[in-house]
């Protein structure tokens, strides 16, 4: 009987990853649900952090953008569906973040957060959705089918 706490052990990583992967995929979506439902004026503002990147065109499709990345991104990623493509979607709109904050925030209390969720995102985007996820189930699926 092995130690139950060992990061070796298959299902606690993959539990581990799990958690964290549904934990961060609902956050988003919330996030992103807020931000549909605040309307244009809010993706207008939510672009204009495109300025700080030299893009000063088109504020509200960028800020339509970023908030559909953060609203289906975020659902994908709770599912383990798509993942690499949502997290990639994910990454992109945190670095936008990250910019902003560091450009207009009082320092590396603001830059936190986003820069935090760009970490796990990207670690996503890298890595994959772990073994307990859609993804996995549809390789799963594809391979059997492959096969026969």
């Amino acid at each position: 009987m092995g130690n139950t706490f060992s990061i070796n052990e298959s299902k606690g990583l993959n539990l581990g990853l799990t958690v964290l992967r549904v934990g961060v995929g609902v956050l988003f979506f919330i996030f992103g649900w807020q931000k549909l439902a605040g309307g244009e004026q809010l993706w207008t503002m939510i672009g204009g952090a495109m300025n700080f990147l030299g893009i000063s065109f088109a504020p509200t499709f960028w800020g339509l953008l970023a908030t559909i990345a953060e609203f289906a991104g975020g659902l994908l990623l709770a599912l383990g569906l798509f993942t690499r493509w949502a997290s990639a979607s994910l990454v992109a709109t945190m670095i936008v973040a990250v910019i902003l904050k560091a450009n207009t925030g009082t320092g590396m209390a603001d830059v936190s957060s986003p820069l935090l969720a760009l970490l796990i995102t990207l670690a996503f985007a890298l890595g994959g959705a772990g073994a307990w996820s859609l993804d996995n189930l549809l390789a799963k699926k594809k391979s059997s089918a492959a096969l026969a």
